[in-house]
């Protein structure tokens, strides 16, 4: 093992450390490495990680991805890292290996060689934590291992009691009549049915659990009767060996039904002391005790199966009560047994349901045996954190733990969750809100009689959030300011924006100076008609490391083969004008609806609006600048024709994809979206209409496919060069006719492409909305046809547009 790590450490050392130091540090990761229990790891731990990584909220983040996903290596690799962490030679060596090795290229971590040594290095961090848990973390001594006889289980005796034993019991009966043989091992047999041994009923240790010898000389018939009743010792030893093992760590479900298994047992060893009475008085032989005991061996067997299936699957908590569950259901046939199993089933269920009770009542959870199914992931207090992770923190902090969900209530798991989690959002924000009183529950065999009770408790916290979200905190007036400045409404406000920061977006964005750009903006915000919205301040300034084609990109590539293809983008080929978007902070609880999926699909459609506004502007820059050849002889003035209809073209098109958007797009899916809400009983609904509501628009304006988005993209190029080449004409005029033929001809040809999609489209999704940007750039069928023709004859598109 110490070989093994000592290899590890000289090849990540990469020969920059001393054979001492190597030497040094292999002890130091030797002594540490899988000292953290396999499952858990200290919150202290994870704190001063946090605090020292770069970027606190994505450690944060990635360490709940493994948790959730139950590494079981985490732990290890968590404590080696923290010890890395806080070993200043470790870190001033890997300092000065980054210092010496400026130019080096970026390290491929899918190489095979790091993937080798990854693979050592986990294999040798379980090893490791296996035997750390074995060596050094033994089994905490109970009182049963420091005091023995207070057991109620057998003492087994060691080898050399054994053979006096069998010595002392062949001289006591052998030659023995088999009537006095049995009143004494009937005797003897009682008390082995509490788990004491005898001389003659020796227990002795198997596999599983504990079985029993015979002395040889006893009677055949009486060996035969008291074989039939030693499974019920057996049986009776497994139910108090687990119950004796029961402690806090297993549970507060575990000790329920620990406590429960005892009153069962106490009626048993009730039943065991009239025998005795009995056998006292004369009035007990072996054939009437076989037959007295035949229901409590029937019941025994009963509670062994069941301790020994959770002691297999190491149960706790729900997972627990599942088994419970699942015994009950299989039972049916059984009276006798299904009131036992039902009576050990709520007894157990008690804690379990105290604590759902608290969590679909109060939205806390109260829960110290770890046994609810919904667990706190609470590593960093939320207050620390920065504002963009409320979203995170109110997806992640609460889930599901699904080993732990009985599976008599897996249907309402979800339900459940989402209860608690909004009453946990009104305890942080509303401390004034009317908390209905807690309904004590219960364990129901019928799992449908809960869904009266959890969707009552579900609607109250839906409800209630959604009052405080729209009376208390204005959500509608948030969505009304969002509306203004990322779909475009505050149409003042735009202008004077880009008026004020049209020279700063058109330099590269890494020459871009966001500060001034946020002055920029408080200042047109300040000049116009925003300056009347109680949530201005709100408004940010975000520069996006890429365009609005890669971040389509980006989105659809999640979870598929392409997604590395859009890890990172070429900021030196962007543009500040491409780059640029508007942010909006948000406070908690309005960003459970603006989060970061609401915000991202906001500054897409913003992006798109944005630029077809900058690129209108450019055009109508042409057309002022274009008024001074009116000026000119009618000889030159006709050379200008060509270029003029063009602009208009161009003008025509973007002023008619923008009042499509806005106006037949944006304002109808907004007043659906504002009738709904009002219309709205729980905040689930709220949420699933806001989500439609942006879906619809991203779809209808023509951001839902990369094919779309990109012809959209080349044709406003198109339109950008023909400004530019306008504001810069040289006095060449065959040039400049050459130059205006070919612009009208790209455009004309791209234009023609994009209707042709956008038909498609319409055809293929049964969207009629679609279709209206056809008609209106399209009215009287001219580039139809001209389509039409091209697919039918090649080059006919070049012939019918040149």
């Amino acid at each position: 093992m110490a070989d093994n790590v000592l290899s590890l450490v000289s090849t990540l050392s990469s020969s920059s450390l001393s054979q001492g130091q190597v030497s040094q540090h292999t002890a130091a990761i030797s002594s540490v490495l899988g000292s953290a229990p396999p499952t858990s790891v200290a919150t202290p731990t994870l704190q001063s990680l946090a605090r020292i990584s770069s970027q606190p909220t994505q450690f944060v983040r990635q360490f709940r991805s493994c948790s959730t996903q139950q590494i079981p290596e985490l732990s290890g690799m968590v404590e080696l890292l923290a010890e890395i962490a806080r070993d200043e030679d470790i870190k001033t060596a890997l300092s000065q290996e980054e210092e010496q090795t400026p130019s080096q290229q970026p390290v491929n971590f899918n190489s095979p060689d790091l993937k080798t040594l990854r693979e050592r290095l986990l294999k040798e961090v379980v090893s490791s934590s296996n035997a750390q848990v074995i060596i050094e973390k033994p089994k905490v001594k109970t009182l049963f291992d420091t005091r023995p006889n207070l057991t109620a289980n057998f003492l087994l005796p060691s080898a050399g009691d054994t053979l006096s034993q069998a010595k002392d019991s062949v001289s006591c009966l052998k030659g023995v009549p088999a009537v006095s043989q049995e009143s004494l091992l009937l005797q003897e047999l009682l008390y082995c049915l509490l788990g004491n041994g005898g001389r003659h009923i020796v227990p002795v240790q198997a596999t599983t659990g504990v079985s029993f010898t015979l002395d040889k000389n006893i009677d055949q018939s009486l060996q035969s009767l008291i074989l039939r009743l030693l499974p019920l010792a057996s049986n009776y030893s497994n139910v108090v060996s687990w119950c004796e093992g029961v402690d806090r760590t297993t549970g507060l479900v575990n000790q329920a039904l620990s406590a429960a298994l005892e009153l069962l047992l106490h009626d048993y060893r009730l039943l065991v002391c009239q025998l005795e009475q009995s056998l006292t008085k004369g009035q007990l032989t072996l054939h009437q005790m076989h037959h007295q005991l035949q229901s409590s061996k029937h019941c025994m067997e009963i509670l062994s199966q069941l301790v020994q299936d959770i002691q297999a699957r190491q149960a706790t908590g729900g997972t627990t009560l599942s088994i419970l569950h699942s015994k009950l259901v299989h039972c049916g046939s059984d009276p006798k047994s299904e009131k036992i199993v039902q009576f050990l089933t709520e007894l157990a269920a008690k804690p379990f349901f105290e604590t759902l009770s608290k969590w679909l009542y109060r939205g806390v959870i109260i829960d110290p045996g770890k046994d609810f199914f919904v667990e706190d992931h609470e590593v960093v207090d939320r207050t620390c954190l920065p504002t963009e992770y409320n979203d995170d923190y109110w997806e992640k902090r609460y889930c599901l733990r699904m080993d732990k969900v009985p599976a008599f209530l897996s249907r309402y798991a979800d339900t459940i969750l989402r209860t608690g989690k909004y009453l946990n959002v009104i305890q942080q924000c509303d401390k004034t809100a009317r908390w209905p009183e807690i309904v004590p529950l219960q364990y129901l065999h019928n799992p449908e009689h809960y869904q009266t009770v959890f969707l009552k408790a579900h609607q109250f916290a839906s409800t209630t959030l959604l009052q405080l979200l729209l009376n208390d905190r204005d959500l509608i007036g948030h969505l009304k300011s969002v509306k203004k400045y990322f779909l475009m409404e505050q149409g003042d406000f735009i202008c004077q924006f880009l008026d004020l920061c049209d020279d700063e977006l058109n330099q590269p964005v890494d020459c871009v100076e966001p500060a001034r750009l946020e002055s920029l903006l408080e200042m047109a915000a300040r000049t116009s008609t925003a300056n009347f919205d109680p949530y201005k301040d709100n408004l940010c300034v975000a520069l996006l490391p890429y365009d609005l084609e890669f971040q389509m990109g980006k989105i659809l590539a999640i979870d598929t083969a392409e997604e590395g293809e859009y890890q990172s983008c070429d900021t030196s080929l962007l543009s500040g004008m491409d780059a640029f978007a508007f942010g909006y902070q948000v406070e908690w609880p309005v960003s459970l609806v603006l989060n970061h999926k609401a915000l991202a699909q906001y500054q897409m459609i913003f992006r798109h609006f944005f630029y077809c506004k900058h690129i209108e502007r450019l055009l109508s820059a042409v057309w002022i600048t274009n008024k001074q050849t009116k000026f000119l002889p009618g000889d030159q003035f006709k050379v200008y024709h060509p270029a003029f209809g063009l602009r208009q073209k161009m003008l025509n098109l973007i002023q008619n994809l923008s009042y499509y958007m806005c106006v037949e797009v944006v304002e109808p899916a907004w007043n659906s979206l504002v009738t709904s809400i009002t219309e709205c009983i729980t905040i689930d609904e709220v949420l699933a209409k806001h989500g439609d509501f942006l879906n619809c628009c991203l779809h209808d304006c023509l951001l839902s496919s990369p094919q779309l988005l990109a012809t959209v993209k080349k044709l406003l190029s198109v339109c950008a060069e023909f400004a530019a080449y306008m504001q810069n004409l040289t006095d060449c005029a065959e040039d400049f006719i050459e130059d205006i033929k070919r612009y009208d001809l790209q455009f004309n040809s791209v234009l023609a492409s994009l209707l042709d999609r956008i038909s498609q489209l319409g055809r293929d999704n049964y969207n009629e909305k679609v279709l209206n940007i056809l008609h209106r750039l399209d009215f009287n069928g001219f580039y139809t046809s001209a389509v039409d023709q091209f697919k039918s004859t090649p080059g006919g598109l070049l012939g019918e547009m040149g």
